[in-house]
């Protein structure tokens, strides 16, 4: 019986906790398509990976301590939305992979808007 090597063999867009353990690792496990094996990808700077709660069989980057409950629900492409427009310059982006909003912020001292459309958010 061989070894299990750290190269799963993996299909499509499945992404996973290294281990499957949530709230760990400040990476996670994507699948190359191509390969058919998972590789390793980092978390944005402070996050850690949790299995994704809206798209069973990956995983997505949190803040530790959050379970990786998606505080803004589900999302598509590259959508945004402001986290109080006119009022600051933080705002909700939707990170594709994972289907699920990051935080991010507008240059300092700007302030968020959401676009007519309500699909994108423009900072002045």
């Amino acid at each position: 019986m061989a070894a299990l090597s750290s190269a799963q063999q993996c299909t499509g867009n499945a992404s996973m906790c290294p281990g499957n353990q949530d709230g760990v690792s400040s990476t996670y496990l994507q699948c190359n398509s191509q390969s058919g094996q998972y590789v390793s990808q980092n978390c944005a700077a402070g996050q850690v990976c949790y299995a994704n709660p809206n798209k069973p069989g990956t995983a997505m980057c949190g803040l530790p301590g959050t379970g990786g409950q998606p505080g803004q629900g589900k999302c598509t492409g590259n959508t945004a939305k402001c986290v109080a427009a006119g009022q600051s310059g933080a705002y909700y982006q939707c990170e594709n992979w994972s289907g699920q909003y990051v935080n991010a912020n507008c240059p300092s001292g700007l302030n968020c808007y959401n676009n007519a459309q309500g699909t994108g958010v423009y900072c002045q």
